[in-house]
């Protein structure tokens, strides 16, 4: 009927809801975990390739003669985040998620600042360094991080 419809939810919704509800088995779990995975991977492997694709490759100037790279590396992260904030409001509206800043605006200010600053360094350094240097650079920062917080917090790592 048409008040419970209202009251309950489209069919669809219901369907929805009690699909996100059920426990999967551990076996589900896992091929879940690995197809997830193997998207993510999959598509930071494209992603790389199109950043590096278009750093390196030299363009016609507007002229049309000469030939020169990319310049603008802060328009292709502007493009990125505008990208991730549209995305990110779809899926908080769809998940009927609240808008509202919990944390104050200026921490968010400090990250985001050091985000675009990270990635400009990044896309510039693409046009020194193939992308692959550059992966396994940004792998490395791992390693200075754990050896600093031995230093500082005296925090220990096993191996397992």
């Amino acid at each position: 009927s048409n008040i419970s419809s209202t009251m309950m939810g489209s069919t669809a919704e219901t369907a929805l809801m009690s699909r996100r509800a059920s426990p999967k088995t551990a076996h589900e779990q896992m091929m879940l975990g690995c197809f997830y995975s193997a998207g993510i991977i999959g598509l930071l492997i494209v992603y790389g390739l199109l950043q590096e694709r278009i750093m390196t490759i030299p363009y016609p100037d507007s002229g049309g003669g000469n030939l020169e790279l990319f310049k603008y590396s802060v328009f292709l992260i502007f493009l990125n985040r505008l990208f991730a904030v549209i995305f990110a409001l779809c899926m908080a509206k769809r998940n009927g998620e609240e808008l509202r800043n919990m944390a104050p605006l200026w921490k968010y200010l400090v990250v985001s600042a050091a985000n675009v600053f990270a990635s400009s360094c990044q896309y510039e350094a693409l046009k020194h360094v193939a992308f692959v240097v550059q992966m396994l650079g940004k792998s490395f920062k791992m390693l200075p991080v754990m050896l600093w917080s031995l230093v500082l917090t005296r925090k220990t790592y096993r191996t397992q």
